[in-house]
C-alpha cells in the first residue's frame, strides 16, 4: 500500500444536490493532495420506517478507524433520526483521534467549515432591489433557533440595509425547510395591513415551491403578481425548464478550504492553487429572469422518473434467482444501471442468510470475516473472469482489499449497507477515481432493490430449510436421533441400490436384552436411558473414510446400522468389537442400577448377493438372536423375550 493519506467522511443521503456537489469538491481537492476518500453514507429517509433506518445507520459499526488519518463528519444530512448526528459525533470523538472537521454546524471536538450563507441570500434580495425594484420584500426563514435560518435571515437584513430600507418584522416569517409551511406564510400575508409583498424571499427551495403552490392557488400569478426566489438551489446550471430563481449554496469553497486545512494538518503537500468565491446566483421564471415555462408543467417533471420505466425488468430478474450465486450474476448484470463508476465490490457476512428474522441486542452487523462475493465494473465489456467468486475471505477489519492494496493513484470509495430492515447482509462498495466521484440519482434505488433481492432469496433458503427439517423429522427418531422405520424404508434402498460392483455391505442388527423387563422393574426413565445409550454406542461405531454409514432405530429396541464401501472384514470385526467393549463398560462402571445388554447380529453382502433387504434382515436376525442366546448364559440375565 502507498503511503498515502485518508479521510473517512459521515454523511446521510448522498445522492442529493448539495451531498452531491460537495463530494465532488471533495474527491476533487482530496485527490490533488494524493489522498484517499473513504464516504460511509447512510440513504436515510423519512417516512416512518425505523427499521430501515436503523439498518442504514449500522454502516458504523463497519468503520475501523486505525486506518483513518482525517474525519469529515456533514451533520446537518444526518439529521433525519433524532440526536443522529450528535451521536455520530460522539462516537467519533470516542474512537478517534486524528483531525476532525465538521461541515456547516458546530460540533465540539471539531474544526468547522460552514458554507456562507449570509453572502448568498445577500445576493439574492440584492438582486430583487436593484434588478426588479422591489422595496417591499418578505422573508421566510427556517426554524428561529436553527443557525442556517439565523445566517439566512442575517443575509436578508444585510441585503435591506445595504439598499437604505427598512425591515419590517412583521414581513419576517420562519418556516421548516421543506414544503409545509408556505400556506400559512401566504395566508398572513394576504390578512396583513399591508397585503401581499411585491416578492417573497425564501431560505430553501422547498419553501419557495410551497409558497408558489399556495399563490396558485388562489390564482396569484408568479412572477407577474408577486416574486418568489429560493436558496439551496438543487437545479442543475443551464436548465432552462428550471422555475425558482435560487442560489447554489457554496458548498464548494467550503469543502476545498476543508480538505486543504486537513492536508495541513497532516503535513501533507497542500494544493497551493487560489481559492476564488464565484456567484452561485440562479435566475429563473419565478423572478421573470428566466425562459416562460408552466409552473404546472416543472412539477410534473419532478414526478417523472425513467428509471422505473427503463429497467422495470430488473427486480423481477433478481427475485426469479433460486441460489445467491444465480443472484450475483443478476446484479453484476445490472450493475451498469447503478451509475457510472470504476468497481463495484459486494462483500457479504458468510452467515448472510441466517433464519432468524431478529438482531438479538449485541449481534454485530458483520462478523469476523467477510466474502467478496463480487468484484465487478458496470461496462459490460470491460468485465473480467472471477468477478464472482464465494471463497474470497478478507478480515473485516481492513473494510476491503482494493483500499488496501498498493496503488499509484488515490480513490474514493463509497461504503453502503446492504440490508433488510435492521437484518445486515453485508455491504455495498463503490470505488472511483475520476472528476465526478458521486454515483448517479439512480443509485438508492438500485440497492434497495439489490436488498429485497437478497431478502427473498433469504426467505427461498428459509422455505427449503423449513422443508428439509420437515424431511429430516419426518425420517428421524426423535429419542436418539437416529432415522426411524419410515427413515430405513425411504434410505435403505438406494445405499443398497447405490453399491458399486466391487463395494459391499455391511448389515448390523441389534437389540436390547430385557428392556421390557427394565421398564417395568426400574421405569420408563431407565429404559429410555437403555436406548439412547444404545444408539450412541450404535452410532459412535464408525468406520473409516471411503465408505458410507447409516443408522436406524426400527423398532422400540431394535437399531440396524448399514455401511457401504470398500472395507476389510477386520475393520468390520473392530466395529462389532467397538459396541460390545463400550456395553460392557457401560455396565462396568456401575453407573446404572440395571444391566445394558445389547445383542448383535452382522453379515457381509457382495452385491449380487442382495435379494432383497427383507431377506437380509432375516438372516441376520437369525445371527442376532444367536447373540442373544450367549449373552443371556454368560451372564445370567434371562428375562422372557418379548413377541
Amino acid at each position: 500500500m502507498q503511503n498515502r493519506k485518508t479521510i473517512g467522511v459521515f454523511i446521510g443521503r448522498p445522492d442529493e444536490p448539495f451531498q452531491t456537489k460537495f463530494l465532488r469538491a471533495v474527491g476533487r481537492e482530496a485527490f490533488q493532495n494524493n489522498m484517499d476518500v473513504l464516504v460511509f453514507s447512510s440513504m436515510l429517509r423519512t417516512g416512518g420506517y425505523t427499521e430501515y433506518q436503523a439498518g442504514e445507520t449500522r454502516i458504523m459499526e463497519l468503520v475501523n478507524f486505525q486506518l483513518l488519518d482525517a474525519v469529515i463528519l456533514v451533520p446537518d444530512s444526518l439529521q433525519m433520526l433524532p440526536d443522529y448526528a450528535q451521536q455520530i459525533a460522539g462516537h467519533i470523538r470516542e474512537y478517534f483521534d486524528g483531525v476532525r472537521v465538521s461541515i456547516d454546524l458546530e460540533m465540539p471536538g471539531y474544526e468547522m467549515f460552514a458554507c456562507d450563507d449570509v453572502e448568498g441570500i445577500c445576493e439574492i434580495v440584492s438582486h430583487l432591489i436593484e434588478v426588479h425594484g422591489c422595496t417591499d420584500i418578505a422573508f421566510m426563514t427556517g426554524p428561529k433557533e436553527h443557525p442556517h435560518s439565523q445566517n439566512r435571515l442575517t443575509g436578508y437584513r444585510k441585503a435591506m440595509e445595504k439598499a437604505g430600507l427598512s425591515v419590517d418584522e412583521e414581513r419576517i416569517f420562519y418556516g421548516d425547510f421543506w414544503y409545509d409551511e408556505g400556506e400559512r406564510v401566504v395566508e398572513e400575508l394576504l390578512n396583513s395591513k399591508r397585503g401581499l409583498a411585491q416578492a417573497v424571499a425564501c431560505g430553501s427551495d422547498t419553501m419557495a415551491v410551497s409558497v408558489c403552490y399556495a399563490l396558485q392557488k388562489r390564482e396569484i400569478r408568479v412572477p407577474e403578481d408577486v416574486l418568489v426566489t429560493g436558496f439551496d438551489c438543487e437545479v442543475a446550471e443551464g436548465r432552462e425548464d428550471a422555475f425558482i430563481t435560487s442560489a447554489v449554496r457554496g458548498i464548494d469553497l467550503a469543502a476545498a478550504k476543508a480538505v486543504r486545512y486537513i492536508s495541513e494538518k497532516l503535513d501533507a503537500k497542500a494544493q497551493k492553487n487560489p481559492l476564488r468565491k464565484k456567484s452561485n446566483l440562479r435566475l429563473y421564471q419565478s423572478c421573470s429572469c428566466g425562459r416562460r415555462y408552466r409552473f404546472e408543467n416543472v412539477l410534473q417533471d419532478k414526478r417523472e422518473d425513467d428509471f422505473f420505466a427503463l429497467y422495470n425488468f430488473m427486480q423481477e430478474r433478481l427475485l426469479m434467482a433460486k441460489t445467491l450465486e444465480e443472484c450475483l450474476w443478476e446484479i453484476d448484470g445490472n450493475a451498469k444501471h447503478a451509475g457510472n463508476y470504476d468497481k463495484m465490490y459486494v462483500c457479504l457476512n458468510p452467515d448472510w442468510s441466517r433464519l432468524d428474522d431478529s438482531e438479538p441486542e449485541g449481534r454485530a452487523a458483520f462478523q469476523e470475516h467477510m466474502i467478496l462475493a463480487l468484484d465487478t465494473v458496470c461496462v459490460q465489456d470491460k468485465k473480467e473472469d472471477g468477478r464472482l467468486n464465494l471463497h474470497r475471505i478478507f478480515d473485516t477489519k481492513d473494510m476491503l482489499p482494493a483500499y488496501r492494496a498498493g496503488r499509484q493513484e488515490p480513490k474514493m470509495f463509497y461504503f453502503n449497507m446492504l440490508h433488510f430492515g435492521c437484518h445486515s447482509f453485508g455491504y455495498i462498495v463503490l470505488e472511483y477515481s475520476g472528476k465526478e466521484c458521486v454515483f448517479g440519482k439512480h443509485y438508492p434505488f438500485w440497492v434497495r432493490k439489490v436488498n429485497a433481492a437478497l431478502e427473498s432469496l433469504r426467505r427461498v433458503y428459509a422455505v427449503n430449510e423449513l422443508y428439509e427439517a420437515a424431511q429430516r423429522k419426518a425420517v428421524t427418531d426423535v429419542m436418539t436421533g437416529l432415522y426411524n422405520r419410515n427413515g430405513y424404508n425411504v434410505l435403505a434402498p438406494g445405499l443398497v441400490e447405490g453399491l458399486a460392483e466391487d463395494e459391499k455391505l455391511l448389515f448390523v442388527l441389534c437389540d436390547n436384552n430385557g428392556l421390557k423387563y427394565i421398564n417395568d422393574t426400574y421405569g420408563h426413565i431407565a429404559g429410555d436411558d437403555v436406548i439412547r445409550l444404545s444408539a450412541g454406542i450404535l452410532a459412535g461405531s464408525r468406520f473409516g473414510k471411503g465408505v458410507r454409514e447409516l443408522n436406524f432405530r426400527i423398532g422400540g429396541d431394535e437399531y440396524v446400522k448399514l455401511v457401504a464401501g470398500r472395507f476389510t472384514m477386520g475393520s468390520v470385526k473392530a466395529c462389532v468389537e467397538k459396541i460390545r467393549s463400550q456395553v460392557e463398560a457401560a455396565n462396568a462402571s456401575g453407573e446404572r442400577g440395571y444391566p445394558v445388554y445389547l445383542a448383535v447380529g452382522y453379515r457381509v453382502y457382495g452385491k449380487a448377493q442382495i435379494s432383497s433387504l427383507d431377506q437380509i434382515m432375516t438372516e441376520v436376525d437369525a445371527l442376532m438372536y444367536r447373540d442373544k442366546q450367549r449373552i443371556k448364559k454368560a451372564s445370567g440375565f434371562d428375562p422372557v423375550r418379548k413377541e
